[in-house]
């Protein structure tokens, strides 16, 4: 049996990076670049008015002068000749500065009347231009390679030309949940049948990572696991929930071995999800999970979402814990690692505390909870004490 931080590490190993694609920019929030991302053109590309106003030489300009009007620009427009001396051309926010003109007055300092403009002060040369490319320069670095993509970057990349960049693929994941007593949730129930709780949270979880799966449930029956499993592991990540314990219809590894996965390892010595099961076929990740909802919880932070950020080219796969300050003290008394559900405070330091709950099955203290407290084996936090945790804050 190995231990926690074992198992983690195996998985990132296995866990090898995707091929670029082109994504659109809109969707590629979340994403890793697969190149350098540079500028195709001068940001902005023109000379351009900051304000609406008079585009003017600003030498022409004092307190009471009146210049005449020789028309308009818009943003989009060009204008055809020079602006002289004597003379202004009405400007609106965008608009290229026409040639001739080296400032923008603000029409809140004019006044016009009868095509003749007057001006309540002077000018600075320069004033209210946007200049060519001091935003950005043509063929100037925007995003480095790697870089998650923010909402916050999408502009900038519509602005320096990118319709399209190339990301790190997201794999494909199939989802499978193994049982005679679960079905669909919505449905009519029978006396001895269960809702299927991991297979919509398991989904749920993988849209949060861009990625779309239906989860499928096959009774623990052998040949309709075998076809269920051999089509599933056609993606490039498979998700067997149950299935994967010592009982008499734990049927996963033995199926899983006869379609040519190889095992890595099965069993974890951690508190929940000690049947956890991982494998490979090829470049392709299997995952036996334990049934348990707190077990699938805690397998898709810690090893799931991980090898799925690695393959997708994204810099910050591990998972990450965080330190905090315990409120209450954790006593799991268990041999193995502890990951105990805990709600997570923030005040001058991330506060624990853990939550009660009746074992790794119980939804509701999943549901109240915010990260799991790392209590090491065999022992325990004192109040007070530290501990790092792993959140889904």
């Amino acid at each position: 049996m190995i231990t926690f931080e074992q198992a983690i590490a195996s998985v990132l190993k296995s866990a090898r990076p995707l091929p670029p694609e082109p994504v659109r920019i809109e969707g590629a929030v979340g994403r890793a670049l697969g190149e350098d991302v540079r500028s195709t053109l001068d940001m902005p590309p023109f000379d351009k008015s900051a304000v609406d106003g008079y585009a003017v030489r600003a030498a022409a300009v004092r307190p009471g002068a009146r210049l005449g009007v020789m028309g308009l620009i818009q943003a989009g427009d060009a204008f055809s000749g020079a602006v002289p001396a004597g003379a202004c051309v009405k400007i609106l926010t965008g608009a290229p500065v026409p040639p001739g003109a080296d400032a923008v007055v603000m029409v809140e300092e004019t006044s016009e009347k009868d095509g003749l403009v007057k001006f309540s002060s002077g000018i600075k040369k320069g004033s209210n231009i946007a200049r060519r490319a001091e935003d950005i320069k043509r063929g100037q670095l925007i995003l480095k390679r790697g870089t998650v993509v923010k909402v916050s970057h999408v502009a900038a990349l519509a602005a320096a030309g990118r319709g399209a960049v190339k990301c790190g693929a997201l794999p494909t994941v199939s989802l499978v949940n193994t049982g005679g007593e679960i079905i669909p949730p919505g449905r009519p129930r029978g006396r001895n049948q269960i809702y299927n709780s991991n297979g919509p949270m398991l989904a749920a979880l993988l849209k949060t990572d861009g990625i779309s799966a239906a989860p499928v449930i096959v009774r623990d029956d052998a040949g309709a696991l075998k076809a269920a499993l051999a089509k599933a592991l056609k993606a490039d990540i498979t998700l067997i929930s149950g299935g994967v314990s010592m009982g008499d219809y734990d049927l996963v590894p033995g199926i899983l071995k006869s379609l040519g996965v190889k095992k890595i390892f099965h069993k974890v010595r951690v508190r929940p999800g000690k049947p956890m099961f991982f494998g490979v076929k090829g470049r392709k990740l299997v995952f036996g999970i334990p049934g348990n909802p707190v077990a699938n919880f805690l397998a898709y932070l810690a090893y799931i979402r991980p090898a799925i950020r690695k393959m997708a080219g994204r810099p910050d796969f591990a998972p990450a814990f965080l330190d905090g300050v315990c409120a209450r003290a954790f006593e799991p008394r268990t041999p193995r690692r502890a990951l105990v559900l805990s709600t997570v405070g923030v005040k001058a330091a991330f506060s624990l505390a853990g939550v009660s709950n009746n074992g790794s099955a119980d939804i509701l203290a999943l549901a109240e909870a915010g990260g799991f407290t790392v209590v090491p084996e065999g022992g325990a936090v004192k109040k007070g004490g530290k501990a790092k945790f792993l959140a889904w804050l």
